[in-house]
């Protein structure tokens, strides 16, 4: 079972006095980051008029209506004929892209996935197509299969566009459009963008699932945009799980198709399955060694001490963690 203090299992943060200004911190450190990295034409997607002036040359950009702020409830209604876009009404520093066909999500978004965090691959280059359609069927995936959700810190994707540019990598169309979307939202250093499917019948993707992939993906925008959270989850990774259940997790991801050599990645993972995923495909305690108490007893313990929020709130109000097969989430 996790370590659990004898007289108060519950963990708590509190977020620091406003004059603090944790996000604003991360903010600035995550844009200085950038600009040392030196992203030829990419440095960062919303740093000032001049840096979007610099880009003009290389690519021109069409003017994009504004994005409108969503809830979840919202984002699962809209039609999607064609790529919806969203903030996150929660978290508005959170894009999400809804996708008419898993075909069109995989062309925007496999090559970025495989830069980020697929096992096996490099973590400093893009892949080319060939080497792109080899990884997938060697995981002994589709394009439309490899995800069924996406999800991703906006540094990570200005280091996957300086890595294309870099070494001559051809975009896809959807890529090169989810360049311009960036680009034209204004997204922050300190952003993230998350994806979800549509329903699907050869994929076992009904509205529940869809729903399913939303709070998980959502989670995992959370992490990447609150640095409180982040610390929250990452404090529990490390003090409330025993070895042996952070190595359950990892041997489950690993079969998932994820980087186990990424400890953010890990710990991140693990807190949007145990503690957001309840739907039956896409979590199973018993595939990480753990029963269905130990997993309720650290879900508990888990959102007692989560940071205040609407992720908090939403999480009391869903259901306890399930006892389900498996899935494709990221």
């Amino acid at each position: 079972m996790a370590r659990t203090d004898d007289d108060d299992p519950t963990i708590r943060m509190v977020r620091p006095a406003a004059g603090l200004k944790p996000r604003r911190l991360a903010a600035l450190l995550a844009l200085a980051a950038l600009l040392a990295a030196g992203a030829a034409g990419w440095t960062a997607l919303r740093l000032s008029e001049s840096g979007r002036s610099a880009m003009a040359p290389a690519m021109k950009v069409a003017a994009e209506p504004a994005i409108p702020l969503a809830d979840e409830a919202a984002i699962l209604a809209a039609p999607a004929p064609d790529l919806q876009v969203f903030r996150f009404a929660g978290a508005p520093s959170v894009l999400v892209l809804s996708f008419p066909s898993l075909r069109q999500q995989g062309e925007m978004l496999n090559r970025l996935a495989a830069f980020v965090e697929k096992a096996g691959l490099p973590r400093d280059r893009a892949l080319s197509d060939a080497e792109l359609d080899a990884a997938i069927r060697q995981a002994g995936e589709t394009p439309e299969s490899y995800y069924y959700g996406h999800d991703y810190g906006i540094a990570d994707i200005v280091r996957f566009f300086a890595a294309a540019d870099r070494d001559g990598i051809m975009l896809n169309g959807e890529e090169a459009r989810l360049r311009a979307l960036l680009m034209n939202a204004g997204t922050p250093a300190a952003g993230a963008l998350i994806s979800i499917p549509p329903e699907d019948t050869s994929q076992e993707i009904d509205a529940s699932a869809r729903a399913a992939i939303l709070r998980h993906e959502l989670s995992h925008g959370v992490f990447f945009t609150d640095p409180i959270y982040a610390a929250y989850a990452r404090m529990f990774w490390r003090t409330k799980l025993n070895d042996t259940q952070r190595a359950g997790f990892r041997t489950f991801l690993a079969s998932e198709g994820y980087d186990t050599a990424n400890e953010d990645l890990m710990l991140n993972e693990a807190q949007a399955y145990l503690i957001h995923t309840s739907y039956p495909r896409y979590f199973v305690p018993d595939r990480v060694g753990l029963t269905a108490a130990q997993a309720a007893l650290l879900r508990e313990t888990f959102v007692r001490g989560m940071p205040d929020g609407w992720l908090k709130a939403a999480t009391r109000i869903a259901g306890p963690v399930h006892s389900p097969v498996s899935g494709r989430n990221d």
